[in-house]
């Protein structure tokens, strides 16, 4: 995820499944999805890293987190409109850029670049 972050780029379920050697089915996606919660989670605890690098894993059909992301952010209150079309869009796109921002500072940090 975070090669990906550098790159700018998302990762769809199948290719992040695909790297562990997995096929997509309910059951491994589930799976992937509470590990991507945790490490959040674990993240956001640590405070070193950005927190909502779960954004940047997306179906295929569409470009966009599931609807369990985006049920996660209406239980969290930072999000109130539906989980797909441009009001989704908009606000995967701002996420994932802010995810984008961290990720580079990190690395330039790491580099002594910054």
């Amino acid at each position: 995820l975070l090669r990906r972050a550098l790159e700018r780029r998302s990762v769809t379920y199948g290719e992040l499944l695909a790297f562990f050697e997995r096929r997509v089915t309910r059951i491994t996606v589930m799976a992937i999805c509470r590990d991507i919660g945790e490490v959040c989670r674990r993240i956001e605890a640590g405070g070193g890293g950005p927190e909502d690098i779960a954004c940047l894993v997306v179906r295929k059909s569409d470009g966009l987190p599931g609807e369990g992301y985006f049920r996660s952010l209406r239980e969290e209150g930072s999000y109130d409109g539906p989980s797909s079309g441009p009001q989704a869009e908009a606000e995967i796109a701002r996420r994932q850029e802010d995810v984008f921002r961290h990720v580079a500072a990190l690395a330039a940090r790491s580099d002594g670049t910054a």
